[in-house]
């Protein structure tokens, strides 16, 4: 029991007291789905449309419960008698005599009848109802950008990776490099060039550069998408390779009508313009009064003071009375009211205004998204086919080697390229997904068009099988002469190269 219990405080010196939080592995439609459920950016948009509402449902009722309640109550001296004689006129002070209390109550109430009036409610209305269609845009708007960060960080995961993937895969060649070099110079007949340690050593200090900058970025597109998503750091996304998403463009003009029609931001606008016109109206018809049909009623009540019952005294302390008629209510300052109608117009054309201008920017930023996406697709097609043409290189060279046409370090220079080719491709598939998601946020749409390669998991084959070969290199093959080909050739090699030992995952790259 001892033990058991010196155990337990060890663990907890350690930190080790907690078991580690189980990762929560997600696809990216999980991730959308999450972050739409659990962002309190989005969760403040949704109460914030409540508030609109009930203030819509504020400028209905008002008008017709429009009650005005006041109270009043105080300290009373005796006071009986009538206005002709008194018994207390001379005791009134109530700190000498007996002293009671007056309560009152009045309350008023009105509905408005004029026909300028009910217009001018009707206008506040159609203001309220704008403020709906802001903010329900608004609450929009922040619906398309979290599903676009949330998209980014996840490709972010990806790329970053399926950069790893190959960095580990040249650390472990260079591992390999290192002892065969180490070999070389133990071994009778080895050559060693004088460079050789130096540029190993090199290739090996820039690996470790862009291993920190691939881990770095990871963690962050980790952390933002565990943000977004309301996971945490328990997030992780399914390890499946970054693959293009593959749609036809089409015409700009087509996502220029598409962002007119479905972009929040041009309902919002317009909403504002609503809004504006809404106000101008109300302070247009404030000139005329309002009349309305009112009630009121009071009640007052003091004990120690007498009813007065002749009708010439005032009775003002005991007193019951109801009563109705039509009210007349008016703000009579035209000369301050035109200016107010001047403000809210002089606010309408600069609203208006703004209107041209937004949507003017609308376009151009669809049109910038638009031509960066057509970029991406060609540079991503270009490095795809680098990357094919890379390979189809190396196999060739080594069905060569097979042969004995060729040397061992000839099959090195090609494999470098490959590799070479194959991250750029990665970071283009990358920057091709993401432009694509920016392109549907700016065009108002909640999914990206198209969907992802049915292809990126496959293998990279050649373009066509080199003359008299019987299909090209096999990736165990790959593997094999690229160990024994390290004693002879590993310092040259490693400079660019990017292979796992063997092993690791049989293969040269991550597939496709």
């Amino acid at each position: 029991m001892g033990g058991l219990c010196l155990g337990a405080g060890a663990a907890l010196r350690e930190g080790r007291a907690d078991p580690p939080v189980a990762a929560v592995r997600l696809d990216l439609a999980d991730c959308l789905a999450r972050a739409e459920r659990a962002y309190p950016g989005l969760v403040a948009a949704r109460h914030k449309i409540a508030a609109s509402d009930a203030q819509l449902d504020e400028a209905w009722v008002a008008p017709f419960f429009p009650v005005s309640v006041t109270g009043f109550m105080s300290l009373a001296p005796t006071a009986r008698g009538n206005s002709t004689y008194s018994p207390d006129v001379f005791a009134q002070n109530p700190l000498v005599s007996e002293t009671g209390y007056i309560a009152r109550v009045t309350a008023d109430t009105g509905v408005p009848i004029s026909p300028w009036t009910w217009v001018r409610l009707g206008r506040v209305r159609d203001a309220a109802r704008a403020g709906i269609r802001a903010n329900r845009g608004e609450a929009e708007r922040a619906r398309l950008e979290l599903r676009a960060n949330v998209r980014k960080a996840f490709f972010g995961v990806q790329s970053s990776r399926d950069a790893l993937y190959l960095i580990e895969r040249a650390e472990g060649y260079i591992a390999t490099a290192r002892e065969q070099l180490a070999n070389a110079r133990t071994q009778d007949g080895g050559t060693v060039g004088p460079n050789d340690e130096a540029q190993l050593e090199m290739a090996a200090e820039e690996l470790a550069v862009q291993r920190a900058t691939a881990t770095r970025l990871g963690n962050l597109a980790r952390a933002a998408l565990g943000l977004l998503t309301g996971v945490g750091d328990a997030i992780d996304v399914p390890d499946e390779p970054l693959c293009p998403y593959r749609v036809e463009l089409g015409s700009l003009s087509r996502h220029l009508t598409r962002a007119r029609l479905n972009r929040p931001e041009v309902d919002m606008i317009a909403a504002g313009v609503a809004a504006r016109q809404a106000a101008v109206s109300i302070q247009e018809w404030a000139y005329l009064p309002d009349l309305a049909l009112g009630i009121t009623a009071a009640v007052s009540n003091a004990p120690t003071m007498a009813e007065q019952p002749n009708p010439f005294s005032a009775n003002n302390n005991n007193f019951a009375y109801w009563g109705g008629g039509l009210v007349l209510r008016w703000n009579f300052d035209p000369v301050v009211n035109r200016q107010r109608v001047r403000r809210l117009s002089s606010e309408l054309a600069m609203t208006q205004a703004q209107q041209s201008l937004a949507l003017g920017g609308i376009a151009l930023e669809v049109t910038e998204a638009y031509e960066r996406a057509r970029e991406q697709q060609s540079i991503e097609a270009a490095r795809e086919r680098q990357e094919r043409w890379g390979f189809q290189w190396f196999t060739a060279v080594f069905t060569q080697f097979q042969s004995g046409a060729v040397e061992v370090g000839d099959i090195l220079s090609p494999l470098r390229q490959y590799l070479t080719a194959r991250a750029g491709h990665i970071q283009a598939i990358n920057d091709l997904d993401a432009s694509l998601s920016q392109l549907a946020m700016v065009t108002g749409q909640a999914d990206m068009e198209g969907a992802p390669s049915t292809e990126c998991r496959a293998p990279v084959a050649p373009a066509s099988p080199p003359v008299g070969a019987d299909g090209g290199a096999s990736e165990d093959d790959i593997e094999a002469i690229l160990r024994a080909s390290q004693a002879a050739e590993a310092p040259a090699a490693a400079v660019d190269a990017g292979v796992r030992p063997p092993g690791a995952d049989g293969g040269i790259a991550r597939p496709r």
